[in-house]
């Protein structure tokens, strides 16, 4: 429990290292496998491969602006993060799922999304089976993830005076009512 908390406080491999006394190479591996375990479950997905399917608007310049400039940031805090070609880019997927979390802390402190960050992660991995191998009962770990979106779009419309207007939260509520792309 305590590493899942510092990957989803977004600590670095050394700082959860000296906090858990693991080894820094034993965290990078742990780290690692949560990426990839998050990346096979479906809750990890790289925006530009089109395996997002509650992706509403994939041409939006200003998300993509956005989600670019964060994983920039994000990326350049860490290193040597760099997937080989050979596999899909665990980081960059990783940073969109974050992102989508950093969108709820913008008019709000964050105090009140870490807690949901990991209570997402554990019910994937209560769901779909332990870290380490290929994750179990994949359909339930997608049907979780939609409806993890649904509740950070609840607490967008509850929480964030920027959907005050009812237009707004029309729209929000419009997104949440879109079926899956296939």
């Amino acid at each position: 429990m305590g590493i899942l908390r510092h990957f989803v406080d977004d600590r670095s491999a050394t700082f959860t290292a000296q906090a858990t006394r693991l080894s820094t190479n034993s965290v990078n591996a742990i780290f690692r496998k949560l990426r990839v375990y998050f990346w096979d479950v479906g809750s990890f997905t790289d925006f530009y491969e089109g395996q997002d399917p509650r992706a509403v608007v994939s041409d939006a310049p200003t998300f993509e602006r956005a989600l670019l400039a964060f994983h920039i940031e994000r990326y350049r805090n860490k290193r040597g993060l760099k997937s080989p070609w050979n596999e899909p880019d665990y980081h960059f997927a990783e940073s969109h799922w974050r992102f989508q979390y950093a969108l709820l802390t913008l008019n709000r402190p964050g105090v009140d999304v870490r807690p949901m960050m990991t209570e997402h992660l554990l019910e994937i991995i209560r769901l779909c089976g332990p870290v380490g191998r290929k994750p179990g009962n994949r359909l339930a770990g997608l049907k979780a993830v939609a409806r993890q979106m649904d509740q950070r779009l609840q607490w967008m419309e509850r929480n964030d005076p920027g959907f005050a207007n009812p237009e707004d939260r029309a729209a929000l509520r419009t997104i949440r009512n879109l079926p899956p792309k296939s």
